[in-house]
């Protein structure tokens, strides 16, 4: 009598996903997420493109430094349209929130600016920043020489003006802004 072994059918162990694997399922993973972010997305870019700021730092003819930054009026609680701020760097300092800003330059052409200081803050906050002002560029036309510097007589709280040289460079800026309206 031959006794014959039992046949044992060979048993692997679960495989575990090998590299490849776990690679394709990551970029699986990944193609799901962007299908699934791109309306929003889509609805970022726009923002992102409005909300181009353009900043310079300059010295007063006191050697005090301003801040001046140039951009389109984000809020839609207040006009379209293209803002320069200018922000006092030197502790103490205050502008003032009702006159306009005066602008000259070296062929005597004048500019007056709205002071729209009031954008700086939510519609209806009376708390503006003391030692900043904004002002709309729509009434910068004809617009200045881009090869001439252009004086800035900055309103302040006590009734004088302090002035400041802008460069060509931020005059032809501010020109192409003024110039694109709102």
């Amino acid at each position: 009598m031959s006794h014959s072994a039992p046949i044992l059918q060979s048993q692997q162990p679960p495989t575990t996903p090998g590299p490849q694997r776990r690679w394709r399922a990551r970029l699986l993973s990944l193609l799901v997420a962007l299908l699934l972010a791109a309306p929003v997305l889509a609805f970022a870019v726009p923002v992102q493109a409005a909300a181009e700021i353009q900043r310079w730092s300059l010295a007063d003819t006191n050697g005090d430094g301003w801040a001046i930054s140039l951009f389109e009026q984000p809020d839609p609680d207040f006009p379209k349209g293209w803002r320069l701020r200018l922000t006092a760097l030197a502790l103490g300092e205050q502008l003032d929130h009702q006159r306009g800003l005066e602008l000259e330059d070296s062929q005597g052409s004048h500019w007056q600016l709205a002071n729209h200081s009031e954008e700086q803050v939510p519609a209806g906050d009376p708390a503006v920043p003391a030692s900043s002002a904004q002002f709309d560029l729509a009434r910068l036309q004809p617009r200045p020489s881009a090869i001439l510097p252009l004086r800035l007589a900055i309103p302040l709280q006590n009734g004088t003006d302090q002035a400041l040289m802008l460069s060509p460079e931020i005059v032809e800026a501010i020109g192409l802004k003024a110039g694109q309206g709102s």
